[in-house]
């Protein structure tokens, strides 16, 4: 036997042996978390469980929402991270209220630091926090929230002539798939009324493109390496950064021009300018690159934050005048049924945090540092409310009023100091789309076995892309003119 070949007898049974301790420790890393909580007792070594979170995370998060139901939390371990599945509303409230150096972070996604980079509103803590969403409460008045009400309608119907334009170059026997429609929709609402005309019709094109890699990539494995998936994530969100941070750049010279605003941008610098005038310097967080970063936080939040004859109301006005501010709120049912369908399917299920230092969940549990925590704002949708499985917008009316009852059970905009700034937005666009889509439009859903079931792509949809039959319901489209 040569010396190599007696070097390998030797080395092949060390190594092994030291595969199979790592393997064993991993183990008992795991179980010494993971304690008497419900949750897989054997791991795939190093991997975990994140094949099956891959590749079906519905059935995952199933999964893990059975083995919750004795305690109100699970565990798992996923590509080297412990992780923590919250059912229980309270227990969801703690970690939402606990978002501070000394207890959680939230990061949104459990790889988002690697995708959106650490000058991002959403790790930001304490009193900058707190400055910061001061400087942004401009950005929703109801001054600013009537401008973008006038241009969300006219997006929303350009989008939905183009629905019925392309049904009607197909067979009107076969369905269209309305998901990605409805995220085009979505994405160009979002532009607009976040930077307006300071984004060109061919930066808006690639926008769209980096904006699918980058839900593409919200979905993989963080293997940042030249063509996955993760790679092309990242520097889709670095191209759409510098647009975004142009945006903010054009709008801050307008707005020292003393112009008046035309989109949420402009809200904003309007105010910033102000601020810096009577301090004479200019507040935190206000450089033209970080403002570019908060923006995209409010696109990722707007992504897709998306018994008709009750709300066939939209009809009964001038049909070319836009509707006001005030008429939207006078909308009753359609507000109640806005607010149904983000209870009852939250496009955002969990909110992913991390533990920055050990954390007591329960008088008999304590998370560990540098577990990944998933409150579940879906499992808290369906718990309190009276027959919870049932779609019934008529629970938020007076004689019931189960949004304030079960208040603490609607986290479909989050709790505590990160909650949404932006949900009074994101509601009045679902009731505009809501109202504008059954007033303009017949459609009828088109079902098959399974249609219905939710996927993650990456926030819930229909398995089936939520495929309907369309056709033009009013005689004529209005024509709807800016003020």
């Amino acid at each position: 036997m040569n010396p190599f070949s007696s070097f390998l007898s030797l080395l092949v049974p060390l190594l092994v042996t030291l595969l199979l301790l790592i393997l064993l420790l991993e183990q008992i890393w795991y179980l010494r978390r993971k304690r008497n909580v419900p949750g897989p007792n054997i791991l795939f070594p190093f991997l975990g469980n994140v094949i099956p979170l891959i590749s079906n995370p519905t059935k995952f998060w199933q999964l893990q929402v059975q083995l919750s139901a004795s305690v109100g939390f699970s565990v798992n371990y996923v590509f080297g991270r412990f992780i923590v599945f919250i059912r229980n509303t309270e227990l969801s409230h703690l970690i939402f209220a606990n978002v501070k150096p000394d207890a959680f972070s939230l990061i949104v996604h459990p790889f988002g630091k690697k995708l959106f980079g650490q000058r991002n509103m959403i790790y930001m803590f304490g009193q900058d926090h707190k400055d910061l969403r001061r400087h942004i409460a401009p950005n929703f008045t109801p001054k600013a929230l009537s401008t973008y009400t006038q241009l969300q309608q006219l997006i929303i119907l350009e989008h939905l002539k183009s629905w019925e334009r392309l049904w009607s170059t197909v067979s009107p026997a076969e369905p269209i798939p309305l998901r990605l429609l409805v995220r085009d929709l979505n994405l160009e609402t979002s532009q607009t009324v976040f930077v307006g005309t300071y984004i060109s019709s061919e930066a808006r094109e690639r926008f769209k493109v980096d904006y699918d890699l980058f839900n593409t990539g919200l979905m993989k494995l963080p293997f940042d390496l030249p063509g996955f998936a993760f790679r092309k994530a990242k520097l889709g969100i670095e191209r759409m950064l510098k647009t975004l941070t142009h945006c903010a750049a054009e709008s801050k010279k307008r707005m020292l021009q003393g112009e008046d605003p035309s989109c949420l941008i402009d809200f904003w610098m309007q105010e910033m300018v102000r601020v810096t005038a009577e301090s004479k310097t200019p507040p935190p967080h206000s450089t033209d690159e970080e403002i570019g970063n908060y923006l995209f936080d409010f696109l990722f939040a707007a992504q897709d934050a998306s018994t008709s004859r009750k709300f066939r109301g939209y009809g009964h006005r001038n049909r070319d005048a836009l509707m006001t501010a005030e008429q939207l709120r006078e909308m009753e049912y359609t507000q109640a049924v806005a607010l149904e369908v983000v209870r009852y399917r939250p496009p955002v299920t969990l909110v992913p945090h991390i533990t920055v230092e050990d954390f007591p969940l329960t008088e008999w549990y304590t998370i560990p540092k540098g577990s990944i925590v998933f409150p579940s704002v879906y499992e808290s949708s369906f718990q309190g409310f009276r027959e919870a499985d049932h779609f019934e917008p008529e629970r938020f009316f007076e004689e019931r009023q189960e949004d304030v009852i079960f208040k603490r059970n609607y986290l479909a905009f989050g709790a505590g100091p990160h909650q949404c700034v932006g949900q009074r937005y994101a509601l009045n666009h679902l009731v505009l789309f809501i109202a504008m889509f059954v007033t303009l439009l017949d459609f009828k859903r088109h079902r098959t076995d399974g249609c219905d079931e939710i996927i993650y792509t990456p926030t819930i949809s229909p398995k089936d892309g939520c495929m309907v039959f369309l056709s033009r319901r009013c005689p004529r489209y209005p024509n709807f003119t800016l003020n």
